[in-house]
């Protein structure tokens, strides 16, 4: 059974590796929808997606949030496989936790890198009207706004981005910590 779950937990890790590549693929326009391995990503990977398609509504932007619930999905069957074949008793009310966790520690990563992207930006002094800096500090403005509201401005760093970096990173691991802890006790 062991043997079947690592055969599990590769399909797994090669199927997340695509969906990335496929959301990565989706952000460069001028990328040939034609092209041969293209055709072949789209035809593995969208079957996967579709069914979250119907699920979760594309935000504003045209952000579409599918992959990172298909992501989801697979990696709960991979810890689920994981723990059957170890012969652990996995109730729902654990894979329940574990999806939670799973869901918030995602868009806790998420928020942490549109902020990272911020500061990258901030640091390079990218054009201010270029679409994707334009994106990329709309997407950050509700993360760092509380921070820029009570510290200082400063025209070599953005101290309220780099607040806001921090207390992200932190709350990602005291997250992980309690929820952690919650599943251990259930």
């Amino acid at each position: 059974m062991r043997d079947i779950a690592n055969v599990v937990h590769i399909v797994i890790n090669i199927l997340e590796a695509l969906i990335v590549l496929r959301v990565i693929l989706s952000w460069f326009p001028g990328i040939d929808p034609w092209h041969p391995a293209v055709r072949l990503l789209r035809m593995v990977v969208d079957p996967i997606l579709r069914p979250f398609r119907g699920i979760l509504p594309t935000f504003a932007g045209g952000i579409d949030v599918t992959p990172l619930l298909a992501i989801i999905v697979l990696r709960g069957i991979d810890r689920a496989v994981n723990l059957y074949s170890i012969g652990a008793q996995l109730d729902f009310l654990q894979f329940l936790l574990f999806a939670i966790e799973d869901v918030v520690l995602a868009v806790l990563a998420i928020m942490a890198i549109i902020v990272f992207l911020r500061l990258v930006i901030s640091m390079l002094q990218a054009d201010p009207w270029h679409p994707t800096v334009r994106l990329i500090r709309d997407m950050s403005r509700p993360l760092v706004q509380p921070f820029a509201r009570v510290l200082p401005r400063s025209r070599s760093v953005d101290t309220a981005a780099v607040t806001s970096f921090v207390v992200l990173i932190a709350g990602y691991f005291v997250v992980q910590a309690i929820l952690d802890r919650l599943i251990i006790r259930v």
